[in-house]
């Protein structure tokens, strides 16, 4: 999970265990979940598949996964993904954590008391917070301002988004990553009130996965004068695909530059990092001509 990733290993470290990990997310992986997923798909599902057969080819017995419990195929992913390995022949226990159970699982993994388990967890989110300061937050001196919107795994994952935060900070622009972990579990997924209302008016209904989120958080990031918003989705993401129409419409009504990013397996960083060169090149240019900037600077995107 990106730059979660070694925060959770620790976790788990901690409480006794040997964990089985990959450093990074790499194309073989991603092919293995290819090779043994229907092509309609969502990306997301793929990637955390070919990990999954990599950790077992690599020693483990155990595999823990999230429940977002969603109306959105990625509450499927864990029912799926167990039924798809057992008849790959894998033999392995599969533990679906979810907002319910986290108290009982934590106790069970730490073989702690539930108040000693969940003592531990409180740490590892305040070291959450941390990283994602150190990580997300820049300070406030980039020409241009970038929020970016969409699917949360493709949006963490750096591997999955070529380290997209990275480039854009290279490139002199201030980054906002619209949601992260730490506001994911604390229910801080959109940025504000107002928002949510005026959210609400273009999509009453539960949508599932974060699109409604989408949605509500370009509108804040239209109200605060952002430069432009980037749009990260899987290909076929049932959310995100919904609401493109609407982001757009948001988009439009407050004048902010918008590039969407669909990700799959067939994405190359070359082409990516071009696409996204791009874009910045552009902003910075209609910045520069309404006076914003005052001299030319040069983009460098590796």
């Amino acid at each position: 999970m990106g730059i979660y990733s070694e925060l959770l290993r620790g976790l788990f470290e901690g409480f006794g265990h040997k964990i089985v990990m990959p450093t990074r997310v790499t194309q073989e992986m991603i092919k293995l979940g290819v090779m043994s997923s229907s092509d309609f798909m969502c990306f997301p599902f793929k990637a955390t598949l070919g990990q999954q057969i990599w950790a077992l080819e690599n020693g483990a017995t155990d595999l823990v996964t999230w429940n977002n419990c969603g109306i959105c195929r990625a509450k499927h992913y864990p029912e799926l993904e167990e039924i798809t390995l057992r008849s790959l022949g894998y033999k392995f226990n599969m533990h679906i954590i979810t907002r319910k159970t986290l108290r009982k699982a934590l106790k069970e993994f730490a073989g702690l008391s539930v108040f000693q388990a969940m003592k531990k967890f409180r740490t590892m989110l305040s070291q959450m917070r941390t990283i994602e300061e150190n990580y997300y937050h820049f300070p406030s001196n980039g020409q241009l301002k970038i929020g970016l919107v969409g699917e949360v795994y493709t949006m963490w994952e750096q591997d999955i988004n070529f380290d997209i935060v990275r480039k854009l900070k290279r490139m002199g622009v201030d980054v906002d990553m619209s949601i992260t972990l730490s506001d994911f579990w604390e229910h801080k997924v959109i940025k504000g009130k107002e928002e949510e209302k005026e959210g609400r008016k273009l999509l009453s209904q539960e949508l599932g996965g974060h699109g409604f989120e989408s949605i509500c958080n370009t509108i804040w990031y239209g109200k605060n004068n952002y430069d432009g918003v980037i749009h990260l989705m899987p290909l076929s993401c049932m959310p995100e695909s919904t609401v493109e129409i609407l982001v757009d419409m948001v988009a439009e009504k407050y004048q902010i530059s918008l590039y969407r990013f669909p990700i799959d397996e067939s994405a190359f960083e070359i082409g990516f990092d071009v696409r996204l060169f791009t874009f910045v090149s552009m902003l910075m240019r209609k910045k520069r001509a309404r006076g914003g900037l005052e001299c030319p600077r040069s983009l460098k995107a590796d």
